[in-house]
Formats: structure tokens, sequence, C-alpha cells
């Protein structure tokens, strides 16, 4: 087996994607985490590519890009579909919560309070119901107990990093579409899923 080196901030944010799929398969890794300070003093001498972080490190080989490297775990590990179909709506889950995650960033770095109590409004009212209501959509017409299949994919694994940032703003923020509220249960309890979030550092983000 390879010997895998996750290097991320000490937040879940972009790495939590990452360490997800080293939980759900079992497989050991080093998570190193660093402060910002350090990290820009590491950066000149650092094997990133890009110069950003997360970098995974398989062996000697550097991987770059949160997406890029989720993408890559999952079908080393089994967690990206068995067929085109499947990686389909993987990815669709994948861009959906992209979206979410864009707007939530827009509205936290904005400086200016009065805009940024506007922006959560819109979020809130006029982008997030229907968002939800079209996730649910198309989690439904799988009609299975998960996105894709009987078991968990990638595609769940970014549904939950979104709805646990969605219910740290809102712990009822699923109340109106019930088959969302019962798959986020279904994959936070999974055993790997659930040890990895009760054991994990604790952090704002």
């Amino acid at each position: 087996m390879p010997s895998y080196r996750l290097t991320y901030f000490n937040s879940r944010g972009r790495g939590e994607i990452i360490r997800y799929l080293f939980a759900l398969a079992g497989v050991p890794y080093e998570d190193v985490r660093v402060t910002s300070e350090e990290w820009k003093k590491m950066k000149s001498d650092s094997k990133a590519p890009f110069g950003q972080l997360p970098m995974l490190e398989v062996d000697d080989k550097v991987l770059c890009q949160s997406h890029a490297i989720a993408a890559y775990l999952a079908r080393e590990f089994g967690f990206a579909g068995k067929t085109s179909a499947d990686e389909y709506k993987v990815y669709a889950v994948q861009g959906a919560v992209t979206d979410v995650m864009t707007k939530l960033i827009g509205i936290f770095f904005e400086a200016d309070e009065a805009k940024k109590a506007e922006k959560l409004k819109d979020f809130s009212e006029n982008f997030l119901p229907p968002w939800l209501s079209a996730v649910e959509k198309v989690y439904k017409e799988g009609g299975t107990s998960f996105f894709v299949g009987d078991s968990l994919t990638l595609g769940d694994l970014y549904f939950l990093l979104t709805a646990e940032t969605l219910q740290s703003m809102n712990k009822d923020i699923f109340k109106s579409v019930p088959a969302l509220d019962g798959l986020f249960d279904r994959i936070a309890n999974n055993p790997r899923i659930k040890a990895w979030r009760e054991k994990r550092p604790k952090t704002d983000h």
C-alpha cells in the first residue's frame, strides 16, 4: 500500500473531503496541519505545484487541487461509482456543492457588514430553497439509499461536507427536505465516518 501524507491547514475546508475518503476507506495517512504563518514560510520550498494547499504526497508523487485529489482517491478506494452514469451523478453532486460553497465564501469574505447581511439574506431566501429542492430531487430520482446505489460514494461525502456547513448556520436546514435529512443521517452514521467526526480536531470551519 502506498504511503500518504496530506498537508493542509488546521480546518475542515478543502481538506476535509480528502480526510473523509481516508476515514471511509480505513486507510492510514499522515494528517499534517499547518498554520497560515507556517505555510507562508514553507510555501516557496514546498513541493506543491501551484503553491496551494491541500497537497497530497503519495509515495514520491505530489497531487494537488482538492477536487482532483478527491477524484483520484475515490477511484483508488472504490468510491467513484461503477459506471459512467454513476460517475456523472457523483460529479453532478460535486458541482451543486461547489455552487453553494462559492456563494458562502463570497459572503464570508465580504468586508462590508451591511453587504454581508444582504448577501446572506439573499442566499437564505432566494438561493438555498430551490437548491435544496433540486438536490433532493436528484437524490430521490435514484430511488436508493445514497446518491449512487446502496453504498457510499464521493458524491455522498461532498453532500455531507456541505450539509455540515449549512447545519452550522441553521440546525433545522433540512426540515423542508426530509429525504435529505434522512440521507444526512445515513451518511453521518456510517461507523467509520461517525468515528472520524467524533475524534477529529475541533475547528470553527
